[in-house]
């Protein structure tokens, strides 16, 4: 949630002079967070110890990573078919379901 307030103040401000550019932030902005982040991460591992970087992927990161793909998709085919109209109900749904997320991801770390 920190990280994540300047882009949204970032992408709000945006959005007020140019909104399918705010909404094009809302994904670029993490997406390149995390093709540099591990990009570049991976690289310089691999340069200093001269062998592959194994990315571990938990079940938490699991259920995150196909969560957020499953409602970046579903933004990706609602929003056109809605005009590019962003409705109140359409937040609620992804409100609903990053809470649902995030309650499957607790679920998950309190059985291990």
């Amino acid at each position: 949630m920190g990280n994540s307030l300047a882009d949204l103040v970032a992408n709000m401000s945006v959005a007020v002079f140019a909104p399918i550019m705010g909404f094009s932030a809302c994904f670029g902005g993490p997406m390149l967070n995390i093709l540099l982040g591990v990009g570049i991460t991976g690289t310089v591992i691999m340069q200093n110890t001269h062998k592959p970087y194994d990315l571990e992927l938990s079940h938490t990161l699991l259920v995150s990573s196909l969560g957020l793909l499953g409602l970046l998709a579903a933004t990706l085919v609602w929003v056109p078919l809605n005009g590019y109209y962003l409705s109140r109900g359409w937040g609620v749904v992804l409100i609903v379901a990053y809470l649902m997320i995030m309650g499957t991801n607790v679920f998950v770390e309190l059985r291990k």
